[in-house]
C-alpha cells in the first residue's frame, strides 16, 4: 500500500507509526518508522531538517485548522488550546495501551520463545533530504526522500521516497511537539518563538497514527 504525496507519479511506502529518538553520536534525530508494506525503516534528521519540518508544519496548520479564517489576535489561545487537546488525546491513547501491555507482553515472551533464530533483518537507513507536504482534504500528507546509507557517503546515490504519513491536526499538532522536544533534548536551540505550545507535563516521544 502506497500513498501518493506529490502531483507526480512518484509514490511513498505508507508509514503507521514513529518514534524519534536522539543519537549523539550521529548529532541527529533518527526516525524510526514502521510502514506495513516495506518493513521498518530509520531515517536521520539533521538539525537543518528538523527546522524544515517545523515550518512546514507551522505554516500548513492555520490552513489544516480553518485558523486562517478567524481573527488573529485570537491565534495564540486557539492554537493553545488545540494542542492541549491533542496531547491529552494522546496520553489518553498511551494509557489505553498500557492497559493491555501486560497481555501483549506475554503474548510476545510466548512468541519468541518459537520464533526462529536468525530471522531479524537489517533495517535500512536513510539520510532525510527532501520533505514534501501538502494540505488533502482533512488531513496533511507528509512525505520525505532521502538518500541510502552508508552507501551515500562514498558513491553516487539516487534520492529515494523513504515514506508518508497521513496527519490529522491532533497529529500535527503531536508531530510539533515531538520534534521540539527532541530537538531540545538534542541542544540545538532551535529558533522559535510559540507561547502557546507550553505545557505543564511532559509528553510521549512516539507518535501513532491510526488509519481508517
Amino acid at each position: 500500500m502506497t500513498t501518493t504525496a506529490e502531483t507526480t507519479d512518484i509514490s511513498y511506502p505508507l508509514a503507521t507509526n514513529i518514534n524519534i529518538v536522539f543519537s549523539a553520536y550521529e548529532d541527529r534525530l533518527i526516525v524510526n518508522a514502521e510502514r506495513p508494506t516495506h518493513g521498518s525503516v530509520h531515517m536521520l534528521l539533521t538539525r537543518r531538517m528538523a527546522m524544515i519540518v517545523l515550518h512546514q508544519l507551522l505554516t500548513k496548520l492555520p490552513e489544516l485548522t480553518g485558523l486562517d479564517q478567524t481573527p488573529a489576535e485570537y491565534w495564540q489561545e486557539v492554537l493553545q488550546m488545540a494542542h492541549q487537546k491533542a496531547m491529552q488525546a494522546k496520553r489518553d491513547t498511551d494509557q489505553a495501551a498500557e492497559e493491555s501491555a501486560g497481555l501483549q507482553a506475554a503474548q510476545s515472551e510466548s512468541a519468541s520463545a518459537e520464533a526462529p533464530a536468525g530471522s531479524d533483518t537489517q533495517v535500512p537507513i536513510y539520510l532525510s533530504t527532501e520533505l514534501i507536504i501538502k494540505l488533502d482534504d482533512k488531513q496533511l500528507i507528509v512525505a520525505f526522500k532521502g538518500l541510502p546509507m552508508p552507501q551515500a557517503m562514498t558513491q553516487a546515490s539516487a534520492h529515494e521516497p523513504v515514506f508518508a504519513m497521513p496527519l490529522t491536526a491532533d497529529h500535527v499538532h503531536q508531530l510539533i511537539e515531538l520534534l521540539i522536544k527532541k530537538s531540545q533534548d538534542a541542544q540545538w536551540h532551535l529558533p522559535l518563538d510559540l507561547p502557546w505550545l507550553d505545557s505543564p507535563e511532559p509528553q510521549a516521544t512516539t507518535l501513532g497514527v491510526l488509519l481508517h
